[in-house]
């Protein structure tokens, strides 16, 4: 599973694969399906957040620390589709602004996809 964000003004591939929990728990020693959980909740609140009051909804996980884990996983499949992008920090310093609220759909999308299951 592949898609292309844009962050920034710069596109970013990301990409899905089995690989993708196995690069996941070696970057942050995390287990990637546990942190999923965690990363369904966050895109739940999000999405049910009214325009322009994401931050207000999302307080409770800033609090908790739970919100670096919607870095990981923009990060993780970007890793998956470049293998030679810097560790997380020096990637997001890459960036002026990391407007996650503006892809979180996106990356939710690829998310969903690649656990899903297909008829036969």
């Amino acid at each position: 599973m592949e898609k292309t964000i844009n962050i920034d003004g710069k596109d970013v591939r990301l990409i899905s694969s089995g690989a993708t929990p196995i690069i996941y728990k070696n970057a942050f020693g995390r287990d990637f399906f546990a942190d999923l959980g965690q990363f369904l909740k966050i895109a739940d609140t999000t999405s049910k957040a009214k325009k322009g009051q994401e931050m207000a909804a999302l307080l409770p996980l800033f609090e908790n620390g739970d919100i670096t884990i919607m870095y990981n996983f923009v990060w993780v499949y970007a890793k998956n589709a470049d293998m030679s992008l810097k560790p997380l920090d020096e990637w997001l310093a890459e960036f002026d602004e990391f407007p996650m609220f503006d892809f979180m759909g996106e990356v939710l999308d690829l998310v969903m996809r690649s656990v899903s299951t297909k008829k036969a």
